[in-house]
């Protein structure tokens, strides 16, 4: 139901519009100028209003200016039956989101208002979701002790101090690292930090792109552009118009999607499959991977140095040990808050989260304190609890495959325990995964219920979380 003001002068046409309105379970009042309008909203909630171009007194469009200037929340429907294109142009410039000739359809009316409404609400949500991911870069806040990450802090002001004329202005930003070491959350504060905070922030995990439709995701494509595209679809570049795309993992895009990008960045266009004109895009493009691009064969050298411009190299948490301490209580702190429980460190548990080598990095931290937190029951926190050693990565020094898959095992002298290989090369592989079942499954050639019985064995679930 919505609260309906329809400034109409003709009375008898403004109680018939009001009164089937509120058939339609709408609450609507009507008065019959400009002057009187803007008082009944001052003393009365109002969602949409019905406005008429052609009023005693203030003219519409007069109104419609100070009815903004009052609310901009509220959504305004010019009505009119001499309203030229030139009237109707400059409503919507000054924020009508419809228009209604006159004579009236109720109809019409009807669907004009389920129509501001659906698009209210559309509105509301991505505010809700803009304001959920600000507050992500806010939340995670970057630990920067050391020496490396201080330089790094120097890098990202620098760009996030930038006040450029549009998106495309920006230098494309590539953030390498191990996986882990908190590369989404940098492209996150880059964007809500900087010029751009306002406008949109897209995602996009190019490993999970589906094959073969990589180029129709990220540009879109056009009815009939291939067998199944039924309609036309806006690509994600598309709907990043004027804000920021994070392209993750950019390193697994395919050669011929690497050229579209090219183009992207070097003519600020994007062509939808299937289409045939080029259509311009104003896009601040941040790319991230886990490994050196420029040494891979599967890797544009012109698109990896036009990327290249910024580069931001985060270090793994084993680099950075002056942080270790730090990034632990913080992410105590915030789990503390969340599950509401008291609970700290003790100086032992501390010794050996700087001593342990942290394969996942900073995610698998932050995953660790918040085990932690919701499975010990006393406040302190010992060595125990923590449930990790300083030789779990043994296996990653000493087991080497090769190309054509043969293993070779460098055996020390006291042997090798095949459980605790097992669950090594598991816990490893997962991580590297993000903890995807189906993934790790796949790459380790197991079945996925023989890998959920050997994460169940291992109790590898109490060491990461597990994605099914």
């Amino acid at each position: 139901m919505a609260q309906i003001l329809f400034i109409e002068d003709e009375i008898l046409l403004g109680k018939s519009i009001c009164r089937a309105l509120q058939e339609n379970k709408h609450d609507c009042s009507t008065v019959t100028s400009s002057e009187d309008g803007l008082e009944f909203l001052k003393k009365n909630p109002v969602n949409i209003v019905l406005l008429d171009i052609q009023l005693p007194g203030m003219s519409g469009i007069e109104c419609l200016q100070e009815i903004k200037k009052y609310d901009p929340g509220i959504s305004v429907i010019i009505t009119s039956a001499y309203a030229t294109m030139n009237s109707v142009v400059e409503a919507l410039r000054f924020g009508a989101s419809d228009f209604l000739r006159k004579p009236l359809d109720i109809d019409e009316v009807v669907l004009a208002i389920e129509r501001t409404l659906n698009d209210t609400r559309l509105k509301q949500e991505i505010s809700y979701y803009h304001e959920i991911e600000a507050e992500k870069a806010d939340d995670d806040k970057m630990i920067f002790n050391s020496v490396k990450m201080q330089e790094i802090v120097k890098i990202i002001e620098s760009v996030i101090s930038m006040d450029l004329p549009s998106a495309s202005d920006y230098p494309p930003v590539l953030i390498v690292g191990e996986t882990g070491v908190g590369k989404d959350l940098l492209s996150r504060i880059i964007h809500y930090r900087g010029k751009l905070a306002e406008k949109p922030f897209i995602e996009v995990n190019c490993t999970t792109l589906p094959k073969g439709l990589e180029e129709a995701e990220l540009f879109g494509y056009e009815k009939g552009a291939f067998t199944g595209a039924d309609r036309f679809k806006v690509g994600l570049f598309d709907t990043a118009n004027g804000g920021t795309i994070f392209l993750n993992e950019i390193g697994d895009l395919t050669l011929e999607t690497q050229v579209k990008l090219l183009q992207v960045i070097e003519q600020k266009t994007i062509r939808r499959v299937g289409g045939l004109k080029d259509i311009d895009v104003d896009v601040h493009i941040v790319a991230a991977s886990n490994r050196d691009l420029k040494d891979t064969e599967k890797f544009r050298s012109d698109l990896y140095y036009r990327l290249n411009n910024l580069t931001i190299s985060l270090p793994p948490l084993r680099e950075r040990k002056e942080d270790i301490c730090d990034l632990a209580e913080f992410f105590l702190s915030s789990f503390s808050k969340k599950y509401k429980v008291d609970k700290v460190l003790t100086d032992e548990a501390k010794e050996l989260l700087v001593s342990y080598k942290w394969p996942g990095n900073v995610r698998e931290l932050r995953q660790l304190m918040e085990r932690v937190t919701f499975i010990k029951k006393d406040r302190e926190i010992l060595v125990k609890d923590l449930n990790i050693s300083d030789d779990s990565h043994e296996v990653s020094h000493k087991l080497l495959i090769n190309s054509d898959s043969q293993i070779e095992i460098n055996i020390p002298e006291n042997g090798i325990d095949l459980e605790k290989l097992d669950k090594q090369i598991i816990l490893q592989a997962l991580r590297q995964f993000d903890g995807n079942v189906s993934m790790t499954a796949r790459k380790l050639h197991l079945g996925r219920e023989a890998l959920r019985y050997r994460i169940k064995k291992h109790e590898i679930f109490k060491i990461i979380n597990i994605v099914d």
